[in-house]
């Protein structure tokens, strides 16, 4: 009789010990699956946020290129020293005007997650762009 209870006990302990690891597979399998999910919905936010940043960076630079044709006329109009200084900050900025352009379009081609490391350079570089379009604009005397 001892021995029989103690095979049942056993074998209670057995199935008790299996149904526990089922169970704890089954807890694994949701938590790696929620966080799959959470994973990949973080990865669609970046995406979201990787387009609207370069729009926004785009929308900036077009708004800087359709005003450039203005100030390389008034640049032209000037003569002397006053023009060739002018000449100069119109490189500068053409310059970085180019390197922000490449900038971006490596930005774009940049995965999802890789993306953020250039976006500080990029952010960086707008604001000098932007400076470099302001001092010119006031140089020429046209009003922002």
């Amino acid at each position: 009789m001892k021995r029989i209870s103690l095979i049942i006990f056993v074998i209670f302990v057995s199935l008790a010990f299996l149904g526990c690891a089922e169970k704890s597979k089954d807890n694994m399998s949701q938590t790696q699956e929620e966080a799959k999910e959470t994973m990949e919905a973080a990865q669609k936010e970046l995406e979201v946020t990787k387009e609207e940043f370069i729009n926004n960076v785009e929308e900036d630079l077009a708004a800087i290129e359709s005003e450039m044709d203005i100030l390389q006329q008034r640049i032209s109009e000037e003569s002397g020293e006053s023009k060739a200084k002018l000449k100069k900050q119109w490189q500068k900025m053409q310059d970085q005007k180019e390197t922000l352009e490449n900038n971006l379009e490596e930005m774009k081609a940049k995965s999802r997650e890789n993306w953020q490391d250039l976006k500080e350079g990029v952010d960086a570089q707008l604001d000098s762009l932007n400076n470099s379009f302001n001092n010119l604009k006031e140089d020429l005397g046209i009003d922002s």
